[in-house]
């Protein structure tokens, strides 16, 4: 890590966190990820070998932990660590207002359908568990998903979970993150066709409800905005 040599906290703080992937890895932690292949999930492209020697050097600073477990080992955030999600949250916000909406190239499915599952509400899920069929159409053959909504939370698939579908959705991967971050409403994308649904209308009703949008669209009323 960087030794920056300074007295101020803010330079002190940064030699933590300043190293590559460090914040997306608390980030993770912040959402209850705790084994390394959860973690994983949350950072693709990151070697096991840097995700291991960052998970040491945080824990080396007191920001992790590791918890006793057999098998795959667990990490957890520990007080300092927690005391970092206003800041992660901050920074999300901060990303939202004023970075360019992401390049195509740097968008992937598993990833987006994983931020879009977390941000679901799980209280205004149906009951029984259900499906939603997505198909990206960037790079033929066209890749099929399936989001499983039940009252205990959502999740992504490729493997055809093989319960009711309530909808299908074809749209690129860049039109579903569009509307996902805020950055065009669902009703234009559904009006130049980016976003094509095939299913009810109150069907469609109810997915673009359970799908929502990124909670950084909508800073809280304690974020500056000017």
């Amino acid at each position: 890590m960087t030794a920056y040599r300074q007295h101020c906290p803010v330079a002190t703080a940064a030699e933590v966190l300043d190293p590559s992937w460090t914040l997306l890895i608390v980030r993770e932690l912040l959402h209850g990820s705790s084994r390394t292949g959860e973690i994983a999930e949350g950072v693709p492209g990151m070697s096991t070998a840097l995700l291991a020697r960052r998970l040491k050097q945080l824990a080396d600073a007191g920001v992790v932990t590791r918890l006793p477990a057999t098998g795959e080992v667990r990490y957890a955030l520990t007080p300092a660590g927690r005391d970092l999600a206003p800041v992660v949250e901050h920074l999300g916000y901060w990303g939202r207002r004023w970075m360019p909406p992401p390049r195509s190239g740097n968008l992937e499915p598993r990833l987006l359908l994983l931020d879009i599952c977390r941000g679901i509400d799980a209280a205004r899920l149906p009951r029984e568990r259900i499906a939603l069929h997505l198909r990206f159409s960037e790079v033929p053959p066209p890749r099929w998903w399936w989001l499983v909504l039940s009252p205990a939370g959502a999740s992504s698939t490729e493997n055809d979970p093989r319960l009711p579908t309530v909808a299908r959705i074809d749209c690129t991967v860049s039109a579903l993150a569009g509307v996902w971050l805020g950055h065009r409403t669902w009703q234009e994308a559904l009006a130049d066709r980016a976003i094509r649904f095939d299913g009810t209308r109150e069907a469609v009703r109810k997915t673009i409800g359970w799908l929502g949008r990124n909670r950084f669209t909508d800073p809280p009323k304690s974020f500056p905005t000017n």
